[in-house]
């Protein structure tokens, strides 16, 4: 068997077959508007604090602290930096060097989120009371309102490195939104119709001249004046994002969770190949070591920076790895490779 692992490991390196996955392809790429710093220095500090946001996936201070309190310099990890121009507005776009920053967040113990990233699908009613209410679509908005709140949603996932969607709807969902139903449920319809790690039905209405709720699975507590509703939902997704992504850092002196991996429905060796490359991109895993090989299944024993708990977080953003169990007895967690 051990001869056989050799085999297809060292066939594995041999190869190179381009692989495609969904992924945050930039996730070490941040970009700041001119207004939001003062000069070049301050832009690329401002990024790097940025890019631990999206890498550690969550808006506390206190990694930025430990970073500070370990004199590491931000502007050090920083590969590559441009200028850009559009319309008269200037973007600074900072490329950072992820083999030099990893292993340095890694000592400092601050729990990562790889390039596989979670869709949170949004199913946003609008009722501005001029007009029939709208569900917003990914295609177009008809509002000023309607708009804000999809540039809203485009500013937000760039930040914390997830995908913020809205469907798409085709006739026959335009049909069905269209007819009066009481046992019609548009939000497990939508849910179910377009893929999604986490899924959000949010009602926005005007209830007075100068007034707004919303209700759903954000909701206001009272009604909101105008000019705060969009500050509102957007602190709102942030809080939602905050527990969502949150990996909890084991405690001082713990080490990781040692499983079983074990991934079916392998039916070529481009397969093989694919679920390896999958695996690196999971910054979870500390390292693995094969355990078992055959033509439809591989399993390595692995080894964890932090939970199993930050692995099962990981594995939301992979299109290509389903969770499919997990043995406590066993230690095993059994993944589906979906072709």
């Amino acid at each position: 068997m051990i001869k056989n692992l050799g085999f297809f490991f060292l066939l594995y390196l041999s190869l190179s077959n381009p692989v495609y996955a969904k992924e945050l392809s930039t996730l070490f790429e941040v970009k700041i508007p001119a207004d939001q710093y003062t000069n070049t220095n301050d832009g690329l500090n401002k990024a790097f604090n940025q890019l631990i946001k999206k890498l550690s996936g969550s808006r506390s201070k206190k990694y930025l602290w430990r970073i500070g309190d370990a004199k590491l310099k931000k502007i050090d990890f920083v590969s590559s930096y441009s200028i850009e121009s559009f319309e008269d507005s200037e973007t600074l776009i900072a490329q950072f060097n992820a083999s030099t920053l990893i292993p340095e967040l890694r000592d400092l113990g601050i729990p990562l989120i790889g390039f596989n990233r979670p869709v949170i699908l949004f199913l946003l009613k609008v009722d501005t009371g001029e007009s029939k209410p709208i569900f917003l679509e990914d295609s177009h908005t008809s509002s000023s309102v309607s708009s804000e709140i999809v540039s809203i949603l485009s500013t937000i996932g760039k930040e914390r490195g997830v995908y913020l969607e809205l469907p798409t709807f085709d006739l026959e969902d335009q049909n069905l939104f269209g007819q009066p139903n009481i046992l019609f449920e548009p939000s497990q319809y939508i849910q179910d119709k377009f893929y999604n790690d986490g899924f959000l039905s949010v009602q926005i209405s005007r209830v007075g001249i100068n007034q707004w709720s919303i209700d759903g699975d954000l909701q206001s507590s009272s009604p909101i004046r105008e000019e705060m509703l969009l500050d509102f939902l957007e602190e709102q997704i942030h809080l939602y994002l905050d527990d969502f992504l949150e990996v909890t850092p084991l405690a001082a002196g713990l080490l990781g969770d040692e499983i079983l991996l074990s991934v079916h429905g392998l039916k070529s060796f481009q397969d093989f190949q694919f679920v390896e490359l999958e695996l690196d991109k999971i910054f979870a895993i500390k390292s693995k070591q094969y355990h078992l090989f055959s033509p439809s299944q591989i399993e390595y024993r692995a080894q964890l920076f932090q939970t199993k708990d930050s692995l099962l977080k990981e594995l939301r953003g992979s299109s290509a790895l389903i969770v499919k169990s997990f043995d406590d007895q066993l230690n095993k967690l059994t993944l589906e490779y979906i072709n």
